[in-house]
């Protein structure tokens, strides 16, 4: 399939509940890259109030992929479904010759995370998942600023994430791990993103507080060991009443000469010497972006396709966040350190 850079690429969006009505709500309906040419989900209400809201007629909305792509020509996919539908997806629409983007996390599996880039490598085709967070202002600038070394070297880190979500109903209520899996995910590929480092090994322990409405452990406390031997932790409860932290956590990146933080969304950069009297700070206004989250995940889709260059969240790329989250599942479960690089073969 080749398409010309001046012409919009096709998309089906498989999913249009939950996260899928922000998607559509958000950025597919409005894309300068993409026309919405069909909609799937296997319930009815969604996929009658995404339809009637984006004037997708009855003939362009389907219960299932298969049927979607059987009746309609689409050069893309977007798949916001449960991540155990994600492989199935994939191997659907990479047989055809199509993309797809991806929600994160990418797979409920390592293997089938493995499989899916697999198929995508063996299909010339791209894979791309939804890290969106990397593109928010804020989380721009914290990289920037710790890149640029404004205080210094870094040499340690940590985030906080303490957010009471309530997702009864769905499938984040009874899912194992649902802090760790579901939204750590973002945070994990953060700290790659920031500190332009993988991380290594993984010691984790989850845990389910007496007040919890999940059914399995929201709480998470977990060390993270990065190119190096950097040590990052991590601290969250998605069940924590009392003050929240922004979605993207609260953040202390300790440097040489100062540290650099990222709460609710503001980066500060602090100096101090010694005994740390009178310290000094600084709010660092937020980088400006043309394009941020949703939006900016699909005009990278669209340029991976049309260049054949993967995009900054492939899949490939994203194997190494996805492992780390994976081994902080087995070190949960089985008390011990797990190495990320043995677990992708690397």
């Amino acid at each position: 399939m080749t398409t010309a850079p001046s012409s919009k690429l096709r998309l089906i969006q498989a999913g249009v509940g939950g996260m899928g009505r922000t998607w559509w709500n958000h950025a597919t309906n409005a894309s300068p890259d993409f026309d919405l040419v069909a909609i799937v989900d296997v319930a009815d209400a969604p996929l009658a109030e995404a339809g009637d809201a984006l004037g997708i007629p009855p003939a362009r909305r389907f219960k299932s992929l298969d049927a979607a792509l059987d009746a309609v020509q689409a050069d893309a996919v977007l798949t916001v479904t449960p991540p155990t539908v994600h492989v199935e997806h994939a191997q659907l629409v990479f047989a055809r010759g199509l993309h797809v983007l991806t929600e994160k996390p990418i797979a409920d599996t390592l293997e089938n995370a493995k499989r899916m880039v697999a198929m995508a490598r063996d299909a010339n085709r791209q894979l791309v998942v939804a890290q969106n967070y990397r593109f928010m202002p804020h989380n721009q600038t914290l990289r920037r600023v710790v890149a640029e070394r404004v205080v210094g070297d870094m040499g340690h880190g940590h985030l906080d994430f303490y957010i009471p979500a309530d997702f009864t109903g769905t499938f984040r209520e009874t899912m194992e791990f649902p802090l760790l899996v579901d939204m750590a995910i973002h945070h994990v590929d953060l700290i790659r993103f920031v500190t332009g480092q993988n991380v290594r090994r993984v010691t984790a322990m989850g845990f389910r507080p007496a007040w919890s409405w999940y059914v399995h452990e929201p709480g998470l406390k977990m060390l993270l060991e990065l190119d190096g031997g950097l040590p990052f932790s991590y601290s969250g409860d998605w069940s924590a009443r009392g003050l929240t932290t922004g979605w993207s956590g609260g953040w202390r990146v300790q440097c040489a000469e100062g540290s650099v933080h990222l709460d609710n969304d503001r980066v500060t950069v602090a100096r101090s010497e010694r005994w740390g009297k009178n310290p000094s700070r600084v709010e660092i206004d937020n980088d400006p972006q043309p394009l941020s989250g949703q939006a900016r995940l699909l005009n990278d889709f669209a340029r991976a396709i049309r260049t054949g260059t993967p995009a900054e969240t492939s899949g490939a790329d994203n194997l190494w966040s996805f492992a780390a989250v994976m081994a902080g599942v087995i070190s949960a479960r089985e008390k011990r350190t797990v190495d990320v690089g043995e677990l992708l073969g690397a």
